[in-house]
C-alpha cells in the first residue's frame, strides 16, 4: 500500500514522466547536442584561438593591414561580393529553408537571429568603437564599391551573421563534410572584413563568439522544444 501510494504521488508530482520514453527523452536529446555541429563548433573554436594568439603576438591593426595588402583586382571583386553573404542572403536563406522544413524550426531560427541582432547592434551602438580607417588612414586600400566605414567597429556584424546562419545549419546538417564546408565559408566572410579594411581581427573574433553563443541557445532550445531532432539536408 505504501509503495503504491508513493508511486501515485510521484506520478502526480512529475506528470511529465508518464513512461520510460518520456523519462529518458531529455537525456537522449541532450546527449546528441554535442554530436550535431561538433566539427563546425570545434573549428570555430580553433579559429578563435588562432585569432587571439595572432593579436597577442602582433598588434590589433597588423592582421587588417596584412589582409588588406593582399588586394588585387580579382580579389577585390570577389571579397566585395562575398562579404555580402554576412548580411541578409544567408540569414534569409536559412530562415526560408527552416520554414519550408517545419514552421516551428523557422520560428526558432528567427528568434535566434533576433537575439544575434540585438547583441551585435547593442554593442555597436553602445561602444561605437572606431574602425581601422581612423587609425591607419591612407595605409588602407579601399576596394572599389566597398567604402570603408569609420565607426561602430565592434563586433563584426557580417562575421556574426555568417557564423550564426551557417552554425545553425551545421547543427542540423549531421554531416562532417558539410560542417567543414560551412565553417570555411563563414571564415572567408570574416576574412573579407579584414581584407576590405572594415574591421580589426578582434572585431571578427567577437563576431564568432556571438555566433557560438547563439549556436548554444539554438541547440538548447532545439532540445527543449523538440524541434526536428532528426532533420538533415
Amino acid at each position: 500500500m505504501a509503495f503504491g501510494g508513493n508511486s501515485s504521488a510521484k506520478k502526480s508530482f512529475l506528470p511529465i514522466f508518464q513512461n520510460e520514453n518520456d523519462r529518458n527523452l531529455d537525456n537522449i536529446i541532450f546527449a546528441r547536442i554535442p554530436m550535431r555541429g561538433k566539427y563546425y563548433f570545434g573549428l570555430a573554436i580553433v579559429l578563435l584561438v588562432i585569432s587571439y594568439f595572432w593579436i597577442i603576438l602582433t598588434s590589433a591593426s597588423f592582421p587588417t593591414l596584412w589582409a588588406n595588402r593582399l588586394h588585387n583586382q580579382y580579389l577585390d571583386v570577389f571579397f566585395s561580393n562575398f562579404t555580402l553573404l554576412g548580411e541578409w542572403p544567408l540569414i534569409s536563406l536559412s530562415i526560408a529553408f527552416a520554414l519550408y522544413k517545419q514552421p516551428k524550426l523557422g520560428l526558432w531560427f528567427g528568434c535566434c537571429f533576433l537575439i544575434e541582432l540585438f547583441i551585435v547592434q547593442g554593442l555597436k551602438f553602445g561602444l561605437n568603437e572606431p574602425r581601422p580607417i581612423q587609425e591607419l588612414g591612407k595605409a588602407l586600400f579601399e576596394a572599389p564599391g566597398s567604402p570603408i566605414a569609420a565607426w561602430k567597429s565592434f563586433p563584426s556584424g557580417h562575421t556574426a551573421g555568417a557564423f550564426t546562419a551557417l552554425g545553425l545549419f551545421a547543427v542540423i546538417a549531421n554531416s562532417r563534410f558539410v560542417e567543414i564546408l560551412y565553417v570555411i565559408i563563414a571564415a572567408l566572410v570574416g576574412f573579407s572584413r579584414l581584407y576590405l579594411g572594415q574591421h580589426y581581427l578582434h572585431d571578427v573574433a567577437a563576431g564568432i563568439c556571438t555566433a557560438l553563443f547563439i549556436w548554444l541557445i539554438f541547440s538548447i532550445g532545439k532540445a527543449r522544444f523538440r524541434v526536428l531532432s532528426n532533420l538533415s539536408w
